[in-house]
């Protein structure tokens, strides 16, 4: 009785708290999505994923692969490019997308390890295309029904709620919890200055083990502590979805006792090349590099309907000497 009561004694010991999501694959046959790194890999004698080898062989400019890793052919990829679908015995599936290159044959995923958190979807990519999707720095995640996807990093937002992630490596399950260290306040997506939707804005830290999509974080969020830069943003204007890249933008301090801002968006400034041979001067919209607020850079970015007016100037007269618009703008 002594030895039970001792037993007794002793203080509880609580399991830590946390949840986690199942996840299944889904097939993406019109890829769509829009990584931070594509990953294709040379297929060359075959696809080794998770201890499975799916064999491959080139006839002519056609690609024999094996589909069931029993090393037999089982399918013929003919023309550019292609898509297939590896499974195994014992469950492994992987979709892959397929592309035939002067150099040979080259593969990637063509799926998702996708899954749910309440109503928030969480989708897992396998980035480099080893047949893992927890990899963090190497994979990639979406969270929300979005197209364009971050790097895979040891925490995530979602709801407004920050929480240490890790994905198994055969990426069936996520494991959430709250976040445990020191946090700050970040205000990026209100930040934001200029028309149209952010349809992606993500954030990374200086170590790379926080990258974080903030598109549907209004107002500060609470991200951990350190440096942080502009990764990469989408804005959509109407038809056209405008690229957004660090360009000089500087790194933001976030510490615990300051909330810090990204002030990023207008106004823009443009930096041009042009050819100029007497009276004539040529612009070229492929070469017209557009900077915002902070320095970040605007790409894909063809304003026709609104273009600006560019206007060179004699450097000591500041008499004008040309100016021109895009083709098709009023």
């Amino acid at each position: 009785m002594l030895l039970t009561l001792l037993a007794l004694s002793l203080p509880p010991q609580s399991p830590a708290v946390g949840e986690t999501i199942p996840l299944q694959m889904k097939r993406h046959r019109n890829w769509a999505i829009e990584l931070p790194q594509e990953g294709f890999r040379p297929v060359g004698q075959g696809l080794s994923l998770e201890g499975h080898f799916f064999a491959a062989s080139v006839e002519g400019s056609n690609l024999g692969l094996d589909l069931d890793a029993d090393q037999n052919t089982d399918v013929t990829i003919t023309g550019k490019e292609g898509a297939a679908l590896l499974r195994t015995k014992d469950g492994f599936l992987y979709p892959i997308r397929l592309r035939a290159t002067n150099l040979g044959w080259e593969y990637a995923s063509a799926g998702t390890m996708s899954g749910k958190r309440g109503t928030t979807r969480i989708s897992l990519i396998d980035q480099d295309g080893d047949g893992r999707f927890g990899e963090v720095g190497e994979d990639a995640i979406i969270v929300g029904r979005g197209a364009v996807a971050a790097t895979l990093g040891e925490t995530v937002v979602i709801d407004g709620e920050l929480l240490q992630l890790k994905a198994s490596s055969a990426g069936d399950s996520l494991t959430l919890r709250p976040f445990e260290g020191e946090t700050g306040q970040l205000d990026f997506v209100d930040a934001f200055s200029g028309e149209g939707r952010v349809l992606s804005a993500i954030v990374a830290s200086a170590d790379g083990k926080h990258v974080l999509d903030l598109a549907e974080s209004a107002g500060t969020v609470a991200v951990p502590v350190g440096n942080y830069h502009l990764e990469s943003a989408k804005i959509g204007m109407g038809t056209m979805a405008v690229k957004v890249s660090r360009g000089f933008a500087k790194d933001l301090e976030v510490t615990a006792s300051n909330p810090a801002s990204l002030t990023w968006g207008g106004p823009i400034r443009a930096e041009f090349h042009y050819d100029r041979k007497g009276g004539q001067v040529a612009f070229y919209p492929e070469a017209i590099w557009y900077y915002g607020e902070e320095g970040e850079r605007y790409e894909s970015w063809f304003p026709v309907g609104e273009s600006p007016v560019f206007v060179l100037a004699d450097a000591d007269s500041g008499q004008e000497v040309a100016r021109a618009m895009f083709p098709g703008s009023g």
